[in-house]
C-alpha cells in the first residue's frame, strides 16, 4: 500500500510539473504583442526596428 501511495503523490507531482511548464509557455506567448496583417504576423521588436518577420499566421489560438 505505501509504494502505490508515493507512486500516486510522484505522478501528481510531474503533473503538477507540467501544469507550470504551460502556464508559463502560454504567459510567454500572451507577453509578446503580435499585429496581424493578412497572413502574416509582425512581432514587436521587429517594428521597433522598422522591419517586419513575416511569417505565416497560426491557426490555433491560446486563451489568456
Amino acid at each position: 500500500m505505501h509504494g502505490l501511495m508515493s507512486y500516486r503523490r510522484f505522478g501528481r507531482a510531474r503533473s503538477l510539473r507540467s501544469d507550470r511548464t504551460s502556464v508559463r509557455a502560454r504567459s510567454l506567448h500572451s507577453d509578446r504583442a503580435e499585429w496581424t496583417f493578412g497572413r502574416y504576423v509582425a512581432t514587436e521588436p521587429w517594428l521597433e526596428l522598422g522591419h517586419y518577420l513575416a511569417t505565416e499566421r497560426s491557426t490555433c489560438l491560446v486563451a489568456a
